[in-house]
């Protein structure tokens, strides 16, 4: 059954009057708990913003510390931020309040925009509702075990501020609502945010009390110390950098605010991020982990390994419309390049991922002068700022141009470092072998090195002491020498290997002995064993 938790109007003087009849200035504890907390997968705040009111958004003002919204949302936001662990970026962005974020209890909420419409009671959305109920303002539908639902009364006249409000204060309320959404009940104190009533044109309740802090470190526990904790965000030539401390070391997710609207309310995640220096860093945008394509200007969060209230750490305001310094539209322009090392034999597609602007419209990707197929597995198109594609056979070592062309014109070009394989190594870029056509084996490592490919039906060891131990040929009984090849210049070549008609499902295994051009002394060094399956 769902239960509407409401704020009542009651004029300042009969509040403050009732008060003092009713409660002693000795009073310790008036909060209530509702009996339930919000895990981690129901930390999501959205607002339907339909408000009729003019002054529920006539806020057209977005602060440094809530980039990307004002209006009604930047006011829903700061009262979501205000039951958060600590200071909500510097703490700044309302001039009616000191700090935001003052709940110091194991709980934040993580923002995530706009959506488009109201929801069912579980949904975890803010919008009005038209018509009035009595002296109601606006009521939270609970319990919040699957989540909440908040709805305003549009027959009362809401307004966001900032500063000095002239109807009824839009965050204050929004402030009492979410502290049910977090599994408060009403207080019994007068003046706190969790009082039951709250009067015209004040806005005293954006900001939680002492027994409001008390009731959320009651229901989530007190901020623990090894909770993780944001202290910083950066964000320089597409990476992004989150200083803190107690991140995990091998496991986090990041979480961001969804960019646009009308998402699922779940946060956008990046998964699976080590942290660096002890714990007090994490990076993304270094190759293979990169800001999500989807993830736009709103907070950022870090979840270390665990399943606790006390995993998730604090909200941090992140402006990811400035990554790459913004993207406004033109020729392709290239920041970073990842990896920005490779061997020359890039067995099986290599991916490479190009951060930058304006990539959307790319045509044509060219690498070392050679335009790439446009088919699969040619090149992909993620975002705005993201281009991945394989990375194809290079004819020559160290520095490789790649250039992106789109209808605006042609890119400055970023390079990638080519480097020979060390050790040597063979490789094969079909998953099978063709009898009636053979295989073309690729072979690599520094140039100059002499390399003896050869093959066997069977694996086990091929030992000639002083001269090399091979891993197949079952002890000479079946060892075939396909041919000798001097690697040149560019670290790699290829030979096509015929094979006579084998019965479907025949495995070969390959292999290279290597005399090193650096090191000129014998046995020979072994490459890599790679096998093969006829396909027909």
């Amino acid at each position: 059954m769902r239960i509407s938790k409401p704020i009542t109007w009651i004029p300042v003087a009969l509040v403050i009057t009732t008060g003092a009849l009713l409660f002693s200035p000795g009073t310790v504890q008036g909060y209530s708990l509702l009996g339930g907390s919000l895990g981690q997968g129901q930390r999501d705040v959205r607002v339907y913003n339909i408000f009729a009111d003019s002054t529920a958004n006539d806020n057209t003002v977005i602060h440094s510390q809530f980039p990307g919204y004002d209006g009604a949302e930047l006011a829903i936001w700061k009262a979501a931020v205000e039951w958060g662990s600590s200071a909500h970026g510097d703490g700044s962005g309302d001039p009616n309040q000191t700090t935001l974020g003052d709940g110091g209890a194991n709980f934040d909420p993580s923002w995530q925009g706009n959506a488009t419409q109201i929801g069912g009671p579980d949904s975890n959305i803010h919008s009005p509702l038209s018509g009035s109920s009595g002296g109601v303002l606006a009521y939270c539908e609970t319990p919040i075990s699957n989540g909440w639902r908040i709805r305003y009364y549009e027959g009362w006249s809401w307004d966001d501020g900032p500063g000095n409000v002239s109807g009824w204060d839009l965050q204050s309320v929004a402030t009492h609502e979410f502290g049910h959404a977090v599994g408060l009940g009403h207080s019994s104190v007068g003046g706190t945010t969790m009082w039951p009533s709250i009067g015209g044109g004040t806005t005293s309740q954006r900001s939680i009390h002492a027994d409001d802090i008390a009731g959320v470190q009651a229901a989530y526990g007190v901020k623990a110390a090894g909770k993780p904790l944001i202290t910083g965000v950066s964000i320089l030539s597409g990476i992004l950098t989150i200083n803190g401390s107690d991140f995990d070391s091998t496991n986090n997710e990041v979480w961001f605010t969804q960019a646009g609207s009308g998402g699922s309310g779940d946060p956008v995640k990046a998964t699976g991020i080590p942290s660096l220096s002890g714990g007090t860093r994490i990076e993304l945008g270094v190759w293979p982990h990169f800001i999500p394509s989807n993830a736009g200007p709103g907070d950022v969060l870090v979840r270390n390994d665990g399943g606790s209230h006390s995993n998730v750490s604090n909200a941090f305001p992140i402006d990811l419309s400035s990554t790459g310094g913004g993207c406004t539209g033109g020729v392709p322009d290239i920041s970073n390049v990842f990896p920005t090392l490779l061997e020359a034999l890039t067995a099986d597609a290599t991916e490479v991922t190009l951060l930058g602007c304006n990539l959307l419209g790319t045509s044509a990707v060219t690498v070392d002068g050679i335009p790439l197929p446009t088919f699969p597995p040619g090149f992909s198109v993620i975002s705005d700022t993201e281009l991945r594609f394989a990375m194809p056979q290079v004819t020559k070592l160290g520095p490789i141009d790649i250039v992106l062309t789109s209808a605006a014109g042609v890119s400055l070009p970023a390079t990638i470092q080519v480097q020979a394989p060390s050790p040597a190594k063979i490789a094969f870029r079909s998953a099978f072998l063709l009898s009636a056509v053979g295989v073309d084996l690729f072979y690599g490592g520094q140039p100059g090195d002499l390399v003896f490919l050869i093959a066997s039906p069977q694996i086990g060891t091929s030992d000639l002491p002083g001269l090399f131990t091979a891993g197949i040929g079952a002890n000479f009984s079946s060892l075939f020498l396909l041919g000798t090849r001097v690697v040149p210049a560019a670290g790699w070549d290829q030979i096509n290997i015929p094979f006579p008609a084998l019965a479907t499902g025949f495995q070969i295994h390959f292999q290279g002995l290597v005399f090193e051009s650096v090191s000129p002394v014998l046995p020979l060094v072994p490459t890599n064993v790679e096998s093969k399956t006829v396909l027909f």
